[in-house]
């Protein structure tokens, strides 16, 4: 589950530009009972292994990102999945990039506001949990060839994906 929510996070980080809160969003967090994380920019600076600069500028304009997730093994993860997608549709997201396999789907949506910005959130569905990640801030896609170095094993361990 790890893996996969990792690769959920990326996906948002490389394709936010703003923030607007989304009332599903808001109403998920409310009633989440697995895994809540805030992701900073301060946390993933320190994940830079090759101490590349342009990993720096790449986060520069990034808040945060938030995860959320549900007990895992706990109720009807498939139809809390679902339940997410119709709530970020109806507030007038667009889907732009689907990830499907075995193992999880993952719905990226996107709101254009005014001035050119965008409000960014993914739906996971997982096979024992769903959840639902969002972004504020934007990364400067001039600098995208600096994420390889981020450290994927430091993110583990700095942030434990799973509950205890």
């Amino acid at each position: 589950m790890k893996k996969y929510l990792l690769i959920s996070i990326l996906v948002m980080a490389f394709g936010s530009q703003g923030f607007a809160q989304s009332k599903t969003v808001e109403n998920f967090s409310k009633k989440a009972d697995g895994y809540t994380a805030f992701l900073y920019q301060s946390v993933i600076r320190m994940m830079n292994k090759d101490k590349n600069p342009d990993f720096n500028m790449l986060i520069r304009n990034l808040d945060h990102i938030r995860v959320l997730t549900t007990e895992p093994g706990a109720g009807d993860p498939k139809s809390t999945f679902k339940s997410l997608d119709k709530g970020v549709q109806a507030e007038g997201f667009e889907e732009i990039m689907t990830f499907d396999n075995k193992d999880y789907r993952c719905h990226v949506y996107e709101l254009a506001t005014s001035g050119n910005k965008s409000t960014w959130v993914a739906t996971l569905y997982m096979n024992d949990a769903a959840g639902i990640i969002e972004m504020k801030g934007s990364l400067d896609v001039k600098y995208f060839r600096a994420f390889s170095s981020l450290d994927m094993d430091k993110l583990q361990e700095l942030v434990p994906l799973e509950k205890n």
